[in-house]
């Protein structure tokens, strides 16, 4: 009898981080501007309540920036 190598495909959880707006909520912030990342050379603007994906969105050096910044709260999304 020939066994069938069968390849379970492992679940992957992305990482998921969640903008909670400025800290500060009266400094009239309404987005939070990263530098560009990305080849097209473009700013990448955040609002709060938007939900960015690390390794698509946002790399995980950004994202780690992120929830240590001190004038936006960023926090990691759990399910």
């Amino acid at each position: 009898m020939v066994e069938k190598n069968e390849t379970k495909a492992k679940p992957t959880t992305e990482r998921k981080i969640i903008c909670k707006g400025p800290v500060d909520k009266n400094n009239g912030a309404i987005i939070f501007r990263l530098p560009p990342e990305r080849k097209d050379g473009k700013p990448f603007d955040i609002v709060e309540g938007q939900i960015l994906t690390v390794g698509t969105d946002i790399s995980e050096e950004v994202a780690n920036q992120l929830l240590d910044s001190k004038s936006w709260k960023f926090e990691e999304v759990t399910k």
